[in-house]
C-alpha cells in the first residue's frame, strides 16, 4: 500500500521540527547527520510541491488567457 502525499503545511511543520532539533544544546553528531539528512529529504518534498503549484498557476493562467482570446 502508498503511503498517502503529505500536505505543504505537515512537511514544513515537520522541517521545523528538525531544525529545532538542530539547533537544540547537545545534539550528537550522528543524530545530527540524521536529522541533517532528514530536512534535506523534507525540504526536497517542500520544492515539489512549490514546483506543482507553479505549475498549476501557469496552466490556470494559459487556460484562461486562451479563454479571453476566444471570446474576443
Amino acid at each position: 500500500m502508498a503511503k498517502a502525499e503529505k500536505d505543504y503545511q505537515t512537511l514544513s511543520s515537520e522541517l521545523d521540527r528538525v531544525l529545532a532539533q538542530l539547533q537544540a544544546p547537545g545534539v550528537h553528531v550522528d543524530e545530527a547527520v540524521a536529522l541533517y539528512e532528514e530536512g534535506l529529504r523534507l525540504a526536497g518534498q517542500l520544492e515539489k510541491h512549490l514546483q506543482q503549484a507553479e505549475n498549476k498557476i501557469k496552466q490556470l493562467k494559459l487556460a484562461s488567457e486562451q479563454a479571453t482570446e476566444s471570446a474576443l
